[in-house]
C-alpha cells in the first residue's frame, strides 16, 4: 500500500496501527509515512500483546537463530538455516517431524527444472501429509534461489511437504510460507531428481 501511495488506503492503515501485533502496526506506520509523509511511530505499541495456544512453547524456545537442518540425500548433503521469525510454527512442525525420523527414507516426487524440487511426502504422489494441517505463515520473505517453502493446497492446509527453489520465483512471494533457506549444498539441490531420496534429516540445535 505504501509503494502504491494511494490516500484511499489511509483509513485502513490507521486501523492497522492499533493491531496487537507490533509487526503489523509497524508495517502500517511505514506505509502511512510513504503516503502522508507523517511520522506515526508514536502510535505503535511498544511490544506485541502476548497470546498463548496449545503449541509446544518449550520446543519452540529451543530453536535458536543458529538451528539448522542437515538433509543427507543420496546425491549429497544440503544444509538449511531456519527462519523462525518469519514462520515460527512451520519451523517447529518441521523440526519435530525431523526429530521423529518422519522424513528419513522419503523421496523427492516433483522436480521442475529452473523452478523447484519438492519432497517430504509419505505417499510419494504429492497428496500425503503428516496427519494434521498447520496454519499459513505468510511474511515479507521473498523466494530467491535456495529458499525453502511448505507446499499448500490453500490457506491453512500446509503439512510436511516442502520445496526448494532453484531460481528466484517472485510469483510465489506472499502466497506460500517461507521457513528456511539453503546455506550449503546448492550443487546438490541442482542435481536432485525425481526418485532421489532423503536418507536422513538431522536437526542441529
Amino acid at each position: 500500500m505504501g509503494r502504491i501511495g494511494d490516500a484511499r488506503f489511509v483509513p485502513l492503515l490507521e486501523k492497522a496501527l492499533k493491531d496487537p501485533d507490533r509487526t503489523v502496526a509497524s508495517g502500517a506506520a511505514g506505509a502511512l509515512y510513504r503516503i502522508t509523509k507523517k511520522d506515526y511511530s508514536a502510535s505503535i505499541a511498544q511490544s506485541s500483546k502476548s497470546t498463548r495456544t496449545d503449541f509446544d512453547w518449550t520446543a519452540l524456545a529451543s530453536i535458536t537463530p543458529a538451528t539448522k537442518a542437515v538433509l543427507k540425500t543420496n546425491k549429497g548433503t544440503v544444509t538449511l538455516q531456519f527462519m523462525k521469525d518469519d514462520a515460527p510454527f512451520t519451523v517447529l512442525s518441521f523440526v519435530k517431524l525431523a526429530q521423529k525420523g518422519f522424513y528419513d527414507g522419503l523421496g523427492f516426487h516433483r522436480v521442475v527444472p529452473n523452478f523447484v524440487l519438492q519432497g517430504g511426502d509419505p505417499r510419494g504422489d504429492g497428496w500425503g501429509g503428516p496427519g494434521y494441517a498447520i496454519r499459513s505463515e505468510y511474511s515479507f520473505a521473498r523466494f530467491g534461489r535456495g529458499m525453502v517453502g511448505i507446499a499448500s493446497a490453500g490457506k491453512d492446509t500446509e503439512g510436511c511437504q516442502f520445496f526448494i527453489t532453484h531460481l528466484p520465483t517472485p510469483h510465489l512471494d506472499g502466497r506460500f510460507t517461507v521457513f528456511a533457506r539453503v546455506v550449503d549444498g546448492f550443487d546438490v539441490v541442482d542435481r536432485l531428481q525425481v526418485g532421489d531420496t532423503i536418507e536422513k534429516v538431522t536437526i542441529e540445535l
